[in-house]
């Protein structure tokens, strides 16, 4: 399942339901306050979310930012192996080679990882580009 969310200013926003062990990449191509990325990286560990990668502005504050939520979800101790999360960042890759990489390259243990979420944190949307991307990756 692909699915897309634009997110065009820090407001309330919520994971698909039917979005349970997924990927998701992040796209930021516009200024995201600090408290607003730990409230999405919060929603993304509690949702199932098990592989995230990030592109675009400070996209390496995006990686250590689910790698804590992670690590607070579980009281920074012990977790389940099949819930482990990987975090990746893009920041010397092309948008076409990042999402070439989050179609193709993240096979995650025994889990299949067929569910792609992309949260794009912009001012225009750009939905059917971003799709006809990951369709062609």
């Amino acid at each position: 399942m692909f699915r897309y969310q634009f997110i065009p200013t820090d407001t309330p926003f919520s994971i698909p339901k039917e979005m349970t062990k997924f990927k998701c990449l992040i796209l930021i191509e516009r200024r995201v306050s600090r408290e607003f990325q730990q409230k999405v990286s919060r929603a993304l560990i509690e949702a199932g979310c098990l592989y995230s990668l990030a592109w675009g502005i400070d996209c390496t504050t995006w990686d250590d930012s689910v790698d804590w939520a992670f690590l607070e979800h579980y009281g920074y101790g012990e977790y389940p192996d099949d819930k482990y999360v990987i975090t990746t960042w893009h920041e010397n890759n092309t948008l076409q080679e990042t999402i070439e990489f989050a179609k193709n390259c993240t096979q995650y243990s025994d889990v299949k990882l067929d569910d792609i979420l992309i949260l794009d944190f912009r001012p225009e949307q750009r939905a059917r580009f971003i799709e006809g991307l990951y369709a062609n990756a």
